[in-house]
């Protein structure tokens, strides 16, 4: 009986332990720890002129960003926006008064910039 108590206890022991490093392994979502604003402060964000915004649509090759509220995100692996384009917004431009989602949908979407202005 008392080593059945010293296996569950030493099992309970590792489970714990294994929880533990799976979670810092992994780590906490950014949605769940930090607002875009954080997000977009953490990286040594690229300043966009809508001038160079532009070259980024998606079209020939080049990657597909978008702004929206003044951050801009990289869709160019985002299924949606093949080619640059998504429900008849293109992407290189700012689409915060035209962006047809929520701009919560954008949460996992890499961030690699401002625009300038914002």
């Amino acid at each position: 009986m008392k080593n059945q108590i010293v296996i569950i206890v030493i099992s309970f022991i590792c489970l714990s332990i294994l929880a533990v490093c799976l979670f810092y392994k992994n780590g906490p979502s950014p949605t769940t720890q930090q607002s875009q604003a954080d997000r977009t402060s953490q990286v040594n964000a690229q300043v966009f002129t809508l001038q160079e915004l532009s070259k980024f649509d998606g079209q020939n090759g080049n990657p597909a960003y978008i702004a929206v509220n003044g951050i801009v995100y990289d869709v160019t692996k985002v299924r949606q926006w093949k080619n640059g384009n998504h429900q008849g917004c293109s992407a290189g431009k700012d689409l915060t008064a035209d962006f047809p989602h929520k701009a919560s949908i954008l949460a996992k979407v890499p961030i690699v910039g401002k625009l300038s202005g914002n």
